[in-house]
């Protein structure tokens, strides 16, 4: 009998106990949550997502405010997931798992062709300056580059025609001709793709011409062939798309060059008429619209090819990488927006303002955490876009493993 009764009491215990771990994991499955198991090369997370959304491992660099991207962003669908990663990459750090839903609107256009204060013609690339909080247009048909402030109002214009290697008693410095692009780095600086002229040439932060930054006067062996988009990274490092040459060069913040990608060809890792390109502020991956291949050229910091976007795309004239890694890409001939992820799936798109207005030739983007500039260069304007993330996220952190 009392036999009977441990028995019983063993099997209610039991009962309880699974009732208890079930009714927990319900609980458990309706947020986010991860669990981190470190070993001696391998670390292996443990990930519960409730809705579907994009997700992302990231890691705070030590020392640095920079985030490093570990793992993603990728599309995944509710569940649980096991991530395993290098251990090194995660040992004595710390970070969160993010997953989110990016939501894009129309929020403001600014322009209309002409001239004037708040016109353009034919605006094929612009930048967002952080710092001071201005949107920098290179407005091609003008000759010109024109700074707007974030609601559209109209700060000052720099440049205009002229040539720059020609007789010096009837030119200016500062002229430019078919200026293609503006890209903002350093301090404040700002550094201009004067096409036509052949050169990348800068202004400094109190925005005054400082000269011709590549190629050097007195330097015959590195000449620039029809410069198109242009970009700096967070070294200070100058991007500048060569265009008759379909290459990329890198080019040093005092004017040498380091390297260059690309290279007229139909091999994966050579272009055909490339127009834009952004440099990732995480892993230093170089995007380029490769635009007569109709896709996005994905490079590694070093310059080695590593994947392409094509998905909807057939002639990608801008490019811009967002601070979760999500791509932005805008096509002037299907003239849309669109949204994808590093693998080349598309989230999300658009093609039309709120008013109903379509895009026309869209050239340029440049993106921030919470609104997008477009250049809509075939209706000689300047768009906004609202940028919406929402999402949950659950910090982690990983101690040192134990060898045994």
């Amino acid at each position: 009998m009392n036999g009977r009764k441990v028995l019983f009491i063993t099997v209610l215990l039991t009962f309880f106990h699974f009732s208890a771990i079930s009714c927990r994991s319900e609980t458990l499955h309706e947020k986010l949550w991860v669990k981190l198991a470190v070993a001696s090369d391998t670390a292996d997370f443990r990930i519960n997502l409730p809705v579907d959304g994009c997700l992302s491992i990231i890691s705070a660099v030590p020392g640095r405010k920079q985030r490093d991207v570990l793992w993603g962003p990728r599309i995944m669908k509710k569940g649980t997931y096991r991530l395993p990663l290098p251990a090194g990459r995660v040992v004595n750090r710390s970070g969160v798992i993010e997953l989110f839903n990016i939501e894009i609107t129309s929020s403001q256009q600014t322009g209309s062709r002409g001239s004037g204060e708040r016109q353009f013609n034919n605006p094929s690339g612009l930048d967002f300056d952080p710092v001071k909080g201005e949107i920098l247009v290179a407005d091609t048909g003008n000759d010109r580059i024109v700074r707007l402030a974030k609601d559209g109002r109209f700060i000052a214009q720099h440049g205009g025609f002229g040539l720059s290697f020609g007789d010096r008693s009837e030119e200016r410095e500062d002229s430019l001709d078919d200026p293609y692009d503006v890209a903002v780095g350093g301090f404040s600086n700002f550094y201009v793709s004067d096409h036509n002229n052949e050169r990348v040439c800068m202004f400094d932060s109190y925005r005054s011409y400082k000269g011709t930054l590549f190629p050097k006067q007195d330097d015959r062996k590195n000449r620039l062939s029809r410069p198109r988009g242009i970009k700096v990274d967070s070294e200070n490092n100058v991007w500048v798309v060569e265009g008759r040459a379909d290459r990329v060069l890198k080019i040093s913040p005092s004017g040498d060059k380091l390297f260059e990608v690309g290279g007229f060809g139909w091999s994966m890792q050579q272009l055909k008429d490339p127009t834009q390109i952004d440099i990732s502020s995480s892993g230093g991956e170089i995007y380029i619209a490769d635009r007569g291949k109709g896709r996005i050229t994905i490079f590694d910091r070093l310059g080695s090819f590593i994947g392409e976007i094509r998905d909807h795309l057939k002639s990608p004239a801008g490019v811009a990488v967002d601070e979760d890694g999500l791509i932005l890409v805008c096509d002037d001939q299907t003239n849309e927006l669109g949204l994808y992820t590093p693998q080349g799936i598309r989230l999300n798109h658009l093609g039309e303002c709120a008013d109903g207005t379509n895009f026309r030739r869209p050239a340029d983007i440049a993106v921030t955490d919470s609104e997008i500039f477009m250049a809509d260069s075939g209706n000689h304007r300047i768009l906004t876009f609202n940028r919406k993330k929402t999402g949950s996220s659950v910090a982690w952190q990983a101690t040192p493993a134990v060898l045994e």
